[in-house]
């Protein structure tokens, strides 16, 4: 009796300590491996950045903005290689989470549902999808299981700005409506 007593505190007492650790909030995952937030674009035209139906965010194309404000910029396959080309999906992904985090906060994302996204490449271009892994694989890794999405990955003659790619996402999302 006296035994258990003992172990039952000594168990409690330590599932106490591991439940008041504070948990690892996503702009610690983003830091942790590696990555700065661009700045928030501006749209340049009669739209805005998202719209908000419900618990549903709906996210206007962002473009592979960098830390600094420039564009990266080029037509894959003749200006870009794949890697530079996943490393402007990449941004692109990096300027979306920017948005969410002003829209709502990271901590509200609930789910990525769904995202589109063109890729500016010369004809018979056919990588696509692992140009756009850049996106994907960075929402995977830092919202784990709830930056699973579905997608569409589409290569395009031009987009604005000579950009090498735009995406656009559905997101589910938590909290008040803003």
């Amino acid at each position: 009796g006296a035994m258990l007593a003992v172990r039952t505190r000594a168990f409690v007492a330590r599932t106490a300590r591991i439940s008041a650790r504070p948990l690892c909030s996503v702009e610690d995952k983003i830091a942790e491996l590696g990555y700065e937030l661009p700045p928030l674009s501006t749209p340049r035209g009669a739209y805005k950045l998202y719209s908000r139906a419900g618990d549903i965010l709906y996210l206007a194309g962002h473009i592979p903005v960098q830390t600094d404000g420039t564009l990266a910029t080029g037509v894959v396959g003749r200006d870009l290689d794949d890697a530079a080309a996943n490393a402007a999906a990449r941004q692109c992904g990096l300027s979306i989470i920017r948005t969410l985090q002003d829209a709502v906060g990271l901590e509200n994302v609930v789910q990525i549902h769904k995202l589109t996204a063109f890729v500016a490449c010369v004809d018979g271009y056919e990588s696509q999808p692992a140009v756009v892994n850049g996106c994907s694989d960075l929402f995977f890794d830092i919202f784990g299981e709830a930056g699973r999405h579905a997608r569409s990955a589409v290569g395009t003659n031009a987009l604005p700005l000579n950009v090498p790619v735009e995406i656009d996402a559905i997101v589910e999302v938590r909290g008040a409506s803003s």
